[in-house]
């Protein structure tokens, strides 16, 4: 398959977006981390998109959000829990939303500055976690 479709070449490209709508999770599951990556900034044209599609996904990129909520990107994480998981239309996997608890209860003095706890907390309360 090729694949330099699938992908923003830019900032200012948002053309791959109708490529990658006619293709589903599992044709492009090798180029989920690298789609990911353009959601580091939900401001970049191609962010919006880029959440759109991955939306009724979440549990099939389950492991990828998981990592991305593990690692040190403050601001990342932010924009996957506010741009996809929280307004998501479908109900997140109980991994999921174990992670997300787990970012509400140990949130770092930088997940707090960048409000991540506070996106955690609405997802927790959404689903009607205790916490």
């Amino acid at each position: 398959m090729d694949n330099k479709n699938l992908i923003p070449k830019g900032k200012e490209d948002t053309n791959f977006i109708n490529v990658l709508k006619m293709k589903s999770i599992s044709e492009i599951r090798d180029l989920i981390p690298q789609l990911l990556e353009w959601m580091q900034d939900m401001n970049w044209p191609q962010a919006p998109l880029i959440a759109d599609y991955f939306s009724p996904y979440i549990n099939e990129i389950q492991e990828e959000l998981i990592s991305i909520l593990k690692s040190n990107d403050e601001i990342w994480k932010y924009w996957i829990l506010h741009g996809l998981i929280l307004h998501s239309e479908i109900t997140p996997s109980q991994k999921i939303l174990l992670e997300v608890k787990r970012v509400y209860l140990n949130a770092s003095k930088q997940e707090k500055e960048e409000e991540v706890d506070v996106i955690a907390k609405e997802i927790l309360e959404k689903y009607k976690l205790p916490f």
